[in-house]
């Protein structure tokens, strides 16, 4: 179990959370990076974000407001490109089979890459580092609704 998880949380809930963190260790493993998905409310839009490519030296990707299908595509064909040697960063705009997308610095991945900062932020350390991918006018959005986490209940 993992110890940062109160002892206060219900036995049920703890078992999804270590459900979870094993399934997104082993994601890891296998593909280099996993993706943590975020359905919006009305504090904020949807987004979804990769957990892993901190492993490769780079930085985190995080996509808002297009559907998870949508997300899911553009994060894991980059998440492809860095894992076979590329490099993405600030100002880079990159060609995919769907469209154009632009990467942005994202200065602040604390309070939104929870997941990434949760397993590759060094003690004491500065957050991750992450860009945000602005799909382009015209990218091909993919069919598909959002969805819960499969963990969450």
């Amino acid at each position: 179990m993992n110890p940062e998880i109160p002892s206060e949380i219900p036995s049920e809930l703890v078992h999804r959370i270590d459900q979870y963190e094993a399934w997104q260790r082993e994601t890891i493993r296998r593909h280099g990076w996993a993706l943590q998905a975020v359905l919006g409310d009305a504090d904020g839009p949807p987004f979804v974000y990769t957990v892993g490519l901190s492993g490769f030296d780079h930085p985190e990707l995080i996509v808002f407001a297009v559907n998870q299908a949508t997300a899911a595509r553009a994060l894991n064909r980059l998440g492809e490109y860095v894992r076979l040697g590329g490099r993405l960063g600030p100002g880079d705009t990159v060609g995919l089979p769907e469209g154009l997308v632009s990467l942005l610095a994202f200065p602040d991945s604390a309070d939104w890459l929870l997941g990434a900062n949760r397993l590759y932020r060094v003690p004491g350390g500065p957050p991750v580092e992450a860009l945000l991918v602005v799909p382009e006018e015209g990218y091909a959005e993919e069919a598909g609704e959002d969805l819960p986490c499969r963990f969450c209940g």
